[in-house]
């Protein structure tokens, strides 16, 4: 039997560092265990400079970093030909446009979780699935009238099907708009495999890599939100509280180094332990469990939001002590994943988990399964959009 066709959309190629790309696999993989013959296509945008090379920390319009790093995550699943990328002077890199242009009428969707990715050929494929990994970035930018995507930008209006890691967006409280769409809550997969288990009983230190502040604060309704710089501010106590246990690998505009270690945290740039995936399941896995701020945004509007980097944690076996988005109404917090709000409660979960740490572990990654597992997470989303789904033969 012919296994139906997915194409999804990314930017790995633009943006090659080791937690964005663990990331794409999880849904890539996840996908074709599910029975997909999965084909990633990539568009450069109207950016003049879209790539990223991690070795030189440079951006430029040569992709071919990008697509070394693709390729060698891709190869060991039978996947290392199953891409295109279509630089900004309409040249491409793997497969020609005339086969992309083929597999989109062939396919059973279109999978995107990078709205800075669209190609006209897209919008023949007769099933268009929107997955918002940003909630309030994306709807915040939309504008209350349909707009047509157009290249570097896959415009919500377009799909067919959405869905949001922003599982609270519609709640009365919640200030998001749906701009009339039915946003469906989902959540970040995990395919096990990627993620080996890693117990570091003598690990001391709680990390995250994060960024300061990657974007412009956005404006809505006469309200401001920022980013992760605004929420960090206010737990910076934290290691007075608990000790010198907190490292923050910081990526970012104007990080106050200095501020942040007279604070007591550690604190190093985020490139050295992002480069490659390896480098960065290294720190995950050389870890003690992860303490992390969220997002003002998703913060202040209570989105429900969760990171896959969090998952990532998760899945390693490392307890996670994540700012509440709202998330904590959806998800088991007190054993192994921990909610805060307030210093006194960020305190509170670091004793807690520092009391029980192997039980705390072992409640980690059983949240993970029973909770992003890729088979539940994109099983649902499979048949939310009435699309088959192959049942794996065995399940890690």
């Amino acid at each position: 039997m012919r296994r139906p066709i997915a194409i999804y959309t990314s930017y790995n190629i633009r943006y090659p560092l080791g937690g964005h790309v663990l990331a794409e696999l999880h849904y890539i993989l996840g996908l074709q265990r599910l029975g997909y013959d999965v084909y990633v296509v990539e568009e450069a945008g109207s950016w003049p400079t879209p790539c990223f090379d991690p070795e030189r920390e440079v951006m430029t319009d040569d992709p071919s970093a990008g697509i070394a790093a693709l390729r060698k995550v891709l190869a060991p699943f039978g996947l290392a030909e199953n891409w295109c990328y279509i630089g900004a002077d309409g040249r491409t890199w793997g497969l020609s446009r005339t086969r992309v242009g083929e597999l989109c009428r062939q396919a059973a969707m279109l999978f995107s979780r990078a709205n800075v990715t669209w190609i006209e050929e897209f919008a023949e494929c007769p099933l268009r699935v929107f997955v918002d990994t940003d909630p309030g970035f994306t709807q915040f930018r939309m504008t209350p009238q349909p707009s047509r995507s157009t290249s570097g930008y896959a415009s919500p209006w377009d799909f067919h099907v959405h869905f949001t890691y922003g599982e609270r967006i519609g709640s009365a409280d919640c200030p998001i708009p749906t701009h009339g769409l039915r946003w469906w809550p989902t959540r970040p997969p995990v395919v096990p495999e990627l993620v080996p288990v890693r117990w570091t009983p003598h690990a001391a230190d709680f990390t995250t890599v994060m960024s300061w502040r990657s974007r412009a604060p956005v404006e809505y309704r006469g309200e401001t939100y920022g980013q992760k710089d605004v929420e960090l501010r206010r737990f910076m106590e934290l290691p007075r509280r608990c000790g010198p246990i907190f490292e923050l690998a910081i990526a970012g505009r104007d990080v106050p180094w200095e501020e942040l270690r007279a604070a007591g945290w550690k604190v190093r740039p985020a490139i050295g332990v992002t480069r490659t995936m390896p480098d960065y399941l290294r720190y995950i896995g050389d870890s003690r469990g992860e303490w992390s701020v969220a997002v003002n945004l998703e913060v202040k509007t209570r989105s429900g939001w969760f990171s896959d980097r969090s998952a990532a944690y998760l899945a390693a076996g490392k307890p996670v002590i994540a700012q509440d988005t709202g998330f904590s109404e959806v998800l088991p917090c007190g054993r192994g994943l921990w909610a805060f709000r307030t210093v006194e409660e960020a305190v509170a979960a670091v004793e807690a988990v520092q009391q029980d740490y192997a039980g705390q572990c072992a409640a980690a990654r059983e949240v993970m399964h029973e909770f992003f597992h890729y088979e539940r997470v994109l099983r649902a989303v499979l048949e939310r959009c009435n699309l088959p789904v192959m049942v794996p033969a065995s399940s890690s």
